[in-house]
């Protein structure tokens, strides 16, 4: 028994030592991180993109009428298609819509829409699209690639603007839907009937609960769609849908608390002054958890790293020493730029050890490839060399044995002729 319980703790104790190594790590890397999002300029872009949301509300939400009014001239009874506008109100925002514009929206919805439906299809095609273009360029600067031509950029807009005009409504509604069920069932008598459908519409958590659970669902398709579809780069899902939930859930609760963010900050604002504050508001917040979630799939799942200065110093340094161009009057007090320089020339210290690296490695590879010639010349040169000297050698016993021959010859002529 003391054993076992001195190899537990001995255990436990490795387990927390291993923790607390880790734990340096892990705050290092985080700390990265929050350098990445702040140096790509995140909330800057987040602005941009809360304007590019907000222009492009024109067209989405014609469509979204459009649409509403097809489904309002489909449902029997006059009593739903109140409960479904009813639910409208209660989306955060559209508290401060001036009456007259809803009781407009209610008369005229089902006759006018397949003219707003046309409407909406061209408006959409350039206004809604604009959205997604923007959002490429500023994922692009997430991700460290470059853009899409013009044609393709456009046709991915067009497309993504479709899924949006159809997720979008959904999560938006999905807090609404409670209301609008509980409304339904207990107008009608014959769904009242049915034991499972009068349980939950007896039970408001339920119905909260899978309010929130479809409007998460929604969140994270829409999310997910963005991660996987927009950037210029093939990004397979398991390195997006870690991104995707937590905007997800950073959205749901952003919507779950904003109408106490309206009513309590926003409460003094009136009219269509406090309408578009609380757009932009809701855009611009949206707009960061969507940077926020592609920060995390490229830092944590591409291994994309922090630039060493912010966008702007970076960029200015970089294109000053391209160009040659950056200005003499240039203010003496500006963000100090070293980090960008010291990485410059690291990286072409880098570049030239690789060059090196490289022709070493393709000397070595000539080499290896050269050798068997080189050695076959060899063993040909030798083999020459040795038939060129056994000639000379045969070439000297001849020239040698036709001189000694002579001199016999010789020899003998003179003896015959002293006889």
């Amino acid at each position: 028994m003391a054993s076992e319980t001195h190899t537990e703790s001995e255990s436990l104790k490795d387990k927390a030592t291993g923790i607390i190594s880790e734990a340096p790590k892990k705050a290092k890397s985080f700390q990265q991180f929050f350098k990445k999002f702040g140096n790509d300029w995140a909330t800057t872009f987040a602005g941009a993109l809360a304007y590019s949301l907000l222009t492009a509300m024109l067209p989405i939400a014609i469509a979204l009428v459009a649409i509403l009014g097809f489904v309002l001239t489909l449902i029997p009874g006059q009593q739903h298609s109140t409960a479904i506008l009813s639910a409208l109100k209660a989306i955060p925002g559209l508290q401060s819509v001036q009456q007259d514009l809803v009781q407009s929206v209610t008369d005229r919805l089902a006759k006018s829409a397949g003219f707003l439906a046309i409407i909406a299809v061209l408006l959409a095609v350039f206004g809604g699209s604009r959205l997604f273009v923007a959002i490429e360029g500023s994922l692009d600067i997430v991700y460290r690639v470059r853009p899409r031509t013009f044609v393709k950029k456009n046709l991915i807009a067009i497309m993504m603007m479709l899924i949006f005009t159809v997720l979008v409504p959904i999560m938006v509604f999905a807090a609404a839907l409670p209301a609008t069920i509980l409304h339904i069932v207990s107008q009608n008598p014959s769904m009242k009937a049915i034991p499972f459908l009068s349980t939950v519409a007896a039970n408001g958590f339920i119905i909260q609960l899978g309010g929130y659970a479809g409007g998460l669902v929604s969140a994270f398709l829409l999310f997910e769609a963005i991660y996987v579809i927009v950037p210029n780069q093939r990004i397979n899902p398991r390195n997006s849908w870690q991104g995707a939930i937590v905007a997800a859930i950073l959205l749901e609760i952003f919507i779950s608390l904003f109408p106490l963010y309206t009513s309590n900050l926003l409460g003094t604002y009136q009219g269509q002054i406090g309408l578009a504050i609380v757009l932009l508001a809701f855009f611009y917040y949206f707009a960061v958890i969507l940077m926020l979630g592609a920060e995390v799939n490229a830092f944590f799942f591409e291994n994309v790293r922090p630039l060493p200065n912010d966008l702007g110093t970076f960029v200015s340094t970089m294109g000053g020493k391209l160009n040659q161009d950056r200005p003499d009057a240039e203010a003496d007090s500006h963000i100090n730029s070293k980090p960008t320089e010291q990485a410059d020339y690291a990286h072409i210290a880098h570049t030239r050890h690789e060059e090196e690296k490289n022709q070493r490695k393709n000397l070595e590879k000539q080499e290896r490839i050269m050798r068997p010639q080189i050695q076959q010349d060899q063993k040909q040169r030798k083999e020459k060399e040795k038939k060129t000297q056994s000639g000379k050698m045969a070439t000297t016993i001849g020239v040698v044995a036709g001189s000694v021959l002579t001199v016999l010859i010789e020899g003998l002529r003179i003896r015959r002729g002293g006889k």
